[in-house]
């Protein structure tokens, strides 16, 4: 028999007869999980059952070796979650009694004491019970009855009149068919990066409140400036007696703004009726409000908003309730600009200029304006960051959260595939000033339109976007993932269908989820999908004709056949969401999950871990066309060499694929392409442990992705590339300073210019008392010298140097372009094979700001020696700070540090080390002694040092570049 506290047990025996607003909470241990054949087991809330079965040892690790497809029964069989609990008598004489399930996993019957009191089928909502009159005194029994997931979705499919594609995932992720029948994570029956676990549970917090009259149940609020004051827009939702009787219930609302002397007070009478109390707290103009401002431009400032509703005395009510509710805001504007990337043509006579209108501008803008200033979009694509959400810990996401602000991210895509993320995770965006782009949960599928379905989503959109809101960090809403580009490109053969499927997606994403969105938050973008053209999108019937266009909106690209080392076969839109390439994890992670036969390339685990089709076949030839593969007959140390040359071509291509768009943010073409003003790649962080796109690994360990992040994140970019065969062609890029439009008089083109005058920066948000210390900022960033110095690979000491002046006009340009043959000429190296360039940029006063490199050719053709790499001391710093001095002999590329199986990671790695000695620092995500940590520790590098194999490369990679295009053709 479960009891309630002691502590809550004595409140509730020393207030009057009738009691005030009391919360009892039933989340915790004492639930029995038990199954619909002989298993009984305890249990915990918030949980499931797969990890009720682990902590009572009746199943070993879901993610160990194949256990994703060993485990599939429990997914498909029925689940119950039970409690006995008791109830003193004060408690049942409250006049209102509600149970409140904050999310049920998904399909379910709620029965207390034998009443039925309801049933689910939405995992993204809150569902609340009247139980007055069947909570009794005494013993009492919850049951929630879960029905599988799995066979709830085949159900619903085999009874749809038409198919609802697609119907199951492809047979190498080893999943759950029907998935878009349900309101359920959508990853949950298996991704192209994550295992099928269709759970079942009380994911959520789950309690019983008791009132007499009426507590507020929800508090949102929405920040905007209207007529140059800022607003705060707060709507109060209630939980109030079913019956109030003639004169309704009556209390005194009260809401303050912690830090602003802002307050608001009035009456407020309810009649049972849902509706919410709304009302507008007005900062006076003369109140200067420190703004919120993305990470790099400015402080995070948060204000507590707190609102408490006391009821009056009344006819039978003795007693008062009296409830709070708390939020953080934050004082931003937010806009999404989609104007022409060209005014109309202007032709010249004179001194005056005349637009031509015969000329029609090609393509539109998107980017965002924060608080005035254009941003360029730093980031990254969130995914669920657990199989099971109760395994989540606030530390945790502060880890993968914070891991991304120290790299420069300032943004965050909440993909549409998994949940609408926790309190915590929106918190700590705030916090970081990490702007989140908020997908609503659908993805990659078409979605039933009957009403029952349509009623629920309904429901959930109203639901989350009351309790998201208010974040400052949200950015903008998108409808979907990926599913305007599904339905318009074919993805799932509805061509001879495509007129119902396109009604459906109107249905959906235009009549109804749009309007709500619109209706709950004026102060944000909604977008149907992503990628969309946006407002394109819209003209054309919300389902471009390309929503990929590189003219409009913004894109996914994935391109697993091309050299993704060039840049010349990225695309230039106006905005890239998602672009990714993939790698394995660290061998270190793989530990816990693979058995010793399992690290081997050719293992079978290798390849079941592998949930894209063809992903170890693309890798291999990725890796081919740039290194040489590693040459011993020791199966596990080619398999490690191998997870670390995946990384390395990881990291190489998605630096080359930022820096492109990075260097187009105020650049247009003649055709229309550029202004590129985001790059989020695809993905952050791990559900498991696998080859997947991400840049941490599921045991919170850096891949070479994520170090190189801060460099081509960097607020100072050095980007050195080829133009072409024989030009070399040095940018360099800067963000995080104010900036502003500005359009060429003589063409009308876009462009954006730092804002490095007196006047554009008095007109524009920038708190006046920093105006001046803004300017010098923007000096330093913009005006300074590039030093560009050639090293051989056999030695420390430089070839030739060139130092290079530069001031920008705008925020990316060209000050550096060179034919490599005259650079190589010019500095005395021997051959493109022998040397690289590496970069350091200065502002005006010496101060360093920022560094890079450039080979001249693929590694696996360069002449690099061997070094003798040594770590030669270990100093602890602090708990879990150390720094690591290492030596070479030569220069070594890449240079890899390990802490093997101690978690944390490295202020750098990967890097280039061009001295005979370089030291860094990692921080461990545990204290941890110098004695424990130093044998853990190891050093690699890039070395030539196999057979010279490359004729068998060029065969390998043909044989796999064909294979993959003949899958993709089929599949």
């Amino acid at each position: 028999m479960w009891h309630v506290s002691a502590a809550c047990f004595i409140l509730l025996l020393t207030v009057p007869v009738s009691v005030a607003f009391t919360r009892l909470p039933l989340s915790g241990s004492g639930w029995i999980v038990s199954d619909s054949a002989d298993v009984k087991i305890n249990g915990k809330v918030p949980g499931t059952q797969y990890t009720a079965l682990l902590k009572q040892g009746l199943i070993g690790d879901p993610l160990y070796r194949d256990n994703d497809v060993n485990l599939r029964s429990l997914g498909r069989k029925n689940w119950t979650y039970s409690l006995n609990f008791s109830v003193p008598a004060i408690l049942v004489s409250s006049k209102n009694l509600t149970l409140v399930c904050e999310g049920l996993d998904t399909v379910a019957q709620m029965i207390l004491n034998n009443n039925v009191l309801g049933k689910t089928d939405n995992m993204f909502v809150r569902f609340a019970y009247d139980i007055t009159g069947k909570l009794r005194k005494g013993n009492n029994n919850l049951r929630v009855e879960f029905t599988s997931a799995v066979l709830e979705a085949q159900s619903k499919a085999s009874k749809s009149s038409y198919r609802i594609p697609p119907d199951c995932p492809p047979e190498v992720q080893h999943g759950e068919c029907h998935v878009n029948q349900l309101r359920k994570e959508q990853c949950s029956f298996s991704w192209d990066w994550g295992p099928s676990f269709p759970t079942q549970g009380i994911w959520q917090p789950i309690y019983i409140d008791s009132f007499n009259s009426a507590i507020i149940r929800d508090v949102s609020a929405v920040v905007s400036k209207v007529n140059n004051k800022w607003q705060i827009a707060v709507q109060v939702y209630f939980d109030s007696i079913r019956q109030p009787g003639r004169y309704g219930v009556t209390g005194q609302l009260e809401a303050s703004i912690r830090g602003l002397n802002l307050s608001h007070s009035e009456n407020v009478t309810l009649r049972g009726i849902e509706e919410p109390t709304h009302f507008i707290i007005t900062v006076p103009e003369s109140k200067i409000v420190p703004l919120w401002w993305p990470r790099g431009y400015g402080e995070q400032n948060l204000f507590t908003l707190n609102v408490t509703f006391e009821t009056f005395k009344g006819p039978y009510r003795s007693a008062t309730d009296k409830s709070s509710k708390s939020l953080r805001i934050g004082f931003r504007t937010v806009e999404l600009i989609q104007e022409p990337v060209k005014n109309k043509f202007q032709i010249r006579k004179g001194w005056k200029y005349y637009y031509d209108k015969r000329y029609s501008p090609t393509g539109l803008t998107f980017y965002f304006r924060v608080n005035g200033i254009p941003i360029f979009l730093k980031g990254s694509n969130w995914i669920p960051a657990d199989n099971f959400q109760e395994r989540i810990t606030r530390k945790h996401l502060q880890y993968l959260l914070s891991s991304a602000a120290s790299v420069g991210i300032n943004a965050m895509r909440v993909w549409g595939g998994g949940i609408y993320e926790s309190d915590d995770l929106y918190d700590i965006c705030d916090e970081l000033g990490i702007m989140v782009w908020q997908d609503l949960m659908f993805s990659v599928a078409l979605y039933p339109a009957y009403p029952e379905f349509i009623k629920s989503v309904a429901y959930e959109v109203k639901y989350q976007m009351r309790r998201l809101k208010h974040h400052a960090s949200i950015l903008v809403w998108a409808g979907s993932n990926e599913n305007e580009k599904a339905l318009r490109q074919d993805w799932f053969d509805t061509k001879e269908n495509y007129t119902r499927y396109y009604e459906d997606f109107l249905k959906l994403y235009v009549r109804t989820i749009k309007p709500i969105v619109e209706s709950e938050d004026s102060s944000r973008e909604y977008l149907s999908s992503s990628p969309t053209n946006g407002a394109e999108s819209v003209k054309e019937g919300y389902v471009a004709q390309d929503p990929g266009s590189e003219l409009y909106g913004d894109i996914h690209f994935y391109d697993y056949m091309a050299d993704q080392w060039t840049a010349e076969v990225f695309r230039i839109p106006r905005m890239a969401s998602e672009y990714g390439i993939q790698s394995w994890c660290n061998n270190e992670s793989l530990a816990a999950v693979f058995a010793p036969q399992d690290f081997d390339v050719n293992s079978k685990m290798v390849d079941h871990r592998q949930h894209h089709g063809m992903g170890n076949i693309e890798m291999t030839a990725e890796v081919t066309l740039h290194m040489q593969l590693p040459q011993t007959s020791d199966t596990q140390s080619y398999f490690a060499e191998y997870i670390y040359l995946t990384q390395i071509n990881q990291a190489m291509s998605m630096r080359t694929q930022t820096e492109h768009y990075r260097r187009y943010q105020s650049r247009l073409l003649d055709d229309g392409r550029g202004l590129t003003m985001g790059a989020l790649y695809w993905q952050l962080n791990d559900i498991w442990q696998a080859p997947t796109w991400a840049s941490i690994d599921y045991e919170g360990r850096w891949k070479m992705l994520h170090y190189f992040a801060r460099s081509f994140f960097n607020k100072h970019l050095i980007s050195p590339y080829k133009l072409d065969s024989n030009t070399l062609d040095v940018f360099i890029v800067v963000d995080e300073i104010p900036i502003m439009e500005s359009r060429s008089p003589a063409t009308g083109k876009l462009q954006f210019w730092p804002m490095s005058t007196l006047d554009s920066l008095k007109n524009s948000e920038v708190p006046k008392q920093e105006i001046y210390a803004v300017l010098h900022k923007l000096r330093m960033a913009t005006i300074g010298y590039l030093r560009i110095e050639v090293f051989e690979y056999s030695s420390f000491q430089p070839l030739f140097s060139w130092t290079v002046p530069y001031e920008l006009k705008t925020t990316a340009e060209s000050v550096f372009k060179k034919s490599i043959s005259d650079a190589l000429s010019e500095s005395g190296c021997p051959g493109p094979e022998h040397c690289l360039l590496y970069f350091s940029a200065t502002d005006q006063s010496g101060s360093d700001l920022s560094t890079s490199w450039f080979m001249f050719t693929y590694p696996k053709y360069a002449r690099i020696k061997k070094p003798q790499l040594k770590i030669v001391s270990v100093t602890k710093l602090a708990s879990t700070v150390f720094e690591i001095e290492v030596s070479a002999d030569v220069p070594a590329l890449f240079v890899w540090l390990s802490a093997g199986s101690v978690k944390g990671h490295f202020s750098d790695n990967g890097f280039h080390m061009l001295s005979s000695s370089a030291k860094v620092q990692f921080f461990a995500q545990q204290p941890i002694r110098s004695l424990t940590l130093r044998p853990q520790l190891s050093v690699k590098s890039l070395q030539n040092n196999w057979s010279n194999i490359r004729a068998h490369f060029s065969i390998l990679v043909f044989l796999c570049m064909s294979i993959s295009l003949l899958y993709w053709i089929i599949y």
